[in-house]
């Protein structure tokens, strides 16, 4: 018989062997998630936002049921768009525009100018538009009151597409959306959200 050496290699067992894949897989596994989400976060482009942050009344004129049978409104808006962008590149779009709707119809179109809107920022762009409705027709019954009332309830909407410069181009737009009520016998916007 052979005297074992203390200078001798052992060989490692086979549950060692496999236990050491299973560690090292999972070890690979780990880093190849990490680099999944790392490069997601800096090339997938996220949702951007856009609201109105305010609305001056600059001129109105108006007639109520009372003095006319052919109540109007007309107004002239100061906006302020705030577009934000929580992406790792920039977001760029031309100029759009955007709809006043007053119970479905649109009542004043506003022009957005195109901007650049850099990476983690938002930017602030102006807007101005008039507004004017008038039923010449037997006015309806809802016009009448709201007049009557002296609060007419706008929507504005409007659809900003552009693209996120990442490492690709990414198309995207950005919606505003927002309800504002035009107080007709103060002149002013008394109430504003957007979504």
């Amino acid at each position: 018989m052979y005297a074992k050496s203390k200078d001798a290699v052992q060989q490692p067992k086979q549950s060692d062997i496999t236990g050491n894949i299973i560690i090292y897989t999972l070890l690979g596994l780990c880093i190849l998630l990490s680099l999944f989400i790392i490069i997601g976060f800096f090339v997938l482009a996220k949702p951007l936002e856009a609201r109105l942050t305010s609305v001056a009344v600059t001129t109105l004129k108006y007639n109520d049921t009372a003095s006319s049978s052919s109540p109007y409104f007309n107004a002239t808006l100061a906006m302020e768009i705030r577009i934000e962008n929580p992406n790792f590149g920039f977001f760029e779009f031309p100029t759009g525009t955007g709809d006043i709707l007053y119970n479905g119809r649109v009542v004043g179109e506003m022009k957005i100018n195109g901007q650049r809107v850099g990476s983690y920022s938002a930017v602030k762009t102006k807007a101005r538009t008039q507004v004017s409705y008038r039923e010449d027709q037997a006015p309806s019954v809802w016009f009448k009151n709201d007049v009557k009332r002296g609060l007419v309830i706008l929507k504005v909407g409007a659809k900003l597409r552009g693209e996120v410069h990442l490492g690709v181009l990414n198309k995207r737009s950005v919606n505003l959306k927002c309800l504002m009520y035009l107080n007709l016998v103060d002149e002013v916007i008394q109430r504003l959200w957007c979504k």
